[in-house]
């Protein structure tokens, strides 16, 4: 947990009263009393639905709420977005909004440069760029380089810069590091504890709860749209905190069963793609095997290439004892091999069509006849697939672009493996997804291992990888360096193999 501000007595920044907000029926928000304070950071929890981001949009502008009072620095304030960032509070969203093509000053004062007699003045707008950089570590940053050639944790605290330069006093943070490497978190992390002391007021919203515990001095919980827990950090722990996010026990986030080994399923011997190197696994029935690797390492890339994704792949494949070649995604499917991608939104959903387009597609076999599609059955397979996934949404017809990532991450997941299945291939299978979600997808990842698969999975969470793996594949500049059962598992070995080889 991170310590305590300066600031002796510290003042109310924020402060929401009674906020209540309903759409169509449903009430998102049930009477919510929430107050930031100067100089702490103030954690949000809670699983997809539970009312957080009806929350953000109402403390930055975006949407009125139906009753309550909402105040910043003691003054009510319109919701409007303009008058928000006015009044001092901006949220930095997890999609970043930088424009790569543009300049690190243009992008601060986007649409806001400062200017002198009716003349934008430059060497002003440099000033300031400048001090904002500086403020969140980016003092190395040339003011002059386009946004489009920094890394991403750069881009991020560029976008925390721009806050700044309109003189924020309250930032928000929603979902802040699920865009970065695991190297690079720590770096946000450092700078959000500068600013604190510099006695901003933070509220950081992520479904990482170590990130949670590390940096907040509070930790309030939200569930079905109220405020169930608000106490100081050193009083949570993971257990408390998990169980009253989801109102019931929960032992671990990744529920990890032993299982019984089968005969080799999958194996791959001499892989060579783009960033992967003469690589060679193996992964047995009901076995969950985990990739471990900085960011380019190529774990991605050996999926892709595995997959038939990656039509430039070469090497020796096998499934279940028959040759597959390389580079050939539809003879992968056919005999089982799946890979679920890393980027959901680009590559795994088609965000214009409903539910059940979704989960249909590459199904149409299951649901047609003589080349049509049948009503009935495609509703009764739409329906046995919702339910088996527990995907949660209003009726088939809703738009996936609607769901939380958590159950769009449960429609693609019921779309792949709606067939036989010999290996699964899980790319950050969780990432943006509450903890409640997390465990649901992973339980169906065990319970498809159970029945025979064998699964192979990575994350830019480290801790994951490790927590419902079997045995593991480091990998370094692509090529595998180290193969690690689980009984030998040492967290700091791995990553000190991931970094050094």
């Amino acid at each position: 947990m991170s310590s305590n501000s300066s600031l002796s007595t510290p003042r109310s920044a924020v402060s929401l009263r009674g906020v209540e907000k309903s759409f169509v029926g449903v009430r998102a928000l049930k009477g919510v009393d929430l107050e930031l304070l100067e100089g702490r950071v103030t954690a949000l929890a809670g699983e997809n639905g539970a009312g957080k981001s009806t929350l953000i949009k109402i403390l930055a502008g975006a949407i009125s709420p139906d009753a309550g009072e909402v105040s910043i620095f003691g003054n009510s304030v319109d919701s409007d977005p303009l008058a928000v960032i006015r009044a001092g509070v901006s949220v930095i969203y997890q999609e970043l909004t930088c424009v790569p093509e543009m300049t690190v000053t243009e992008n601060l004062f986007l649409g806001e440069m400062p200017s002198a007699f009716g003349f934008v003045s430059k060497r002003a707008a440099l000033v300031r760029a400048r001090t904002a950089l500086a403020r969140v570590g980016l003092s190395h940053v040339d003011p002059d380089a386009a946004v489009g050639s920094l890394s991403m944790s750069e881009r991020q605290l560029v976008e925390i810069a721009r806050s700044l330069a309109r003189d924020a006093r309250v930032l928000v943070f929603d979902e802040p590091t699920s865009s970065l490497p695991e190297s690079e978190v720590e770096i946000l992390k450092q700078v959000i504890r500068g600013l604190r002391d510099e006695g901003l007021a933070i509220l950081y919203i992520s479904h990482h709860l170590a990130e949670l515990f590390d940096i907040s001095d509070e930790i309030v919980v939200m569930r079905d749209g109220a405020v169930v827990g608000h106490r100081p950090t050193s009083e949570w722990d993971e257990s408390s905190l998990v169980s009253t996010m989801l109102a019931k026990s929960l032992e671990r986030a990744y529920p990890w069963q032993d299982r019984e080994l089968g005969d080799v399923v999958f194996e791959a011997k001499g892989i060579n793609a783009r960033r992967v190197n003469d690589v060679s696994i193996v992964v047995r029935e009901r076995e969950i095997v985990g990739l471990v690797g900085l960011a380019g390492a190529g774990r991605t890339e050996l999926m892709k290439a595995v997959s038939g994704a990656d039509g430039s792949a070469t090497g020796a494949l096998s499934v279940r004892g028959r040759s597959l070649r390389a580079g050939n995604m539809g003879t992968a499917r056919r005999m089982g091999v799946v890979y679920i991608p890393e980027d959901r939104k680009r590559e795994g959903i088609v965000p214009e069509a409903s539910v059940g387009d979704n989960i249909i597609y590459g199904n149409y076999s299951k649901v047609s006849k003589w080349g049509w599609i049948v009503p009935g059955s495609a509703r009764t397979f739409i329906s046995a697939q919702i339910s088996s996934f527990d995907v949660r949404t209003d009726s088939r017809r809703q738009l996936i672009s609607r769901l939380s990532g958590g159950n769009q991450q449960k429609v693609i997941l019921s779309r792949f493996t709606a067939g036989a299945l010999s290996l699964l291939m899980l790319d950050d299978p969780t990432r943006g997804v509450d903890v409640g979600s997390k465990s649901s997808i992973y339980e169906k990842a065990f319970g498809l291992a159970a029945a025979g698969a064998g699964i192979l999975m990575t994350s830019s969470d480290t801790d994951e990888v490790l927590a419902v793996s079997d045995r593991v594949y480091v990998m370094k500049s692509g090529r595998v360096v180290a193969e690690i059962h689980r009984k030998d598992y040492d967290r700091e070995a791995v990553l000190a193999l991931a970094s050094l080889g």
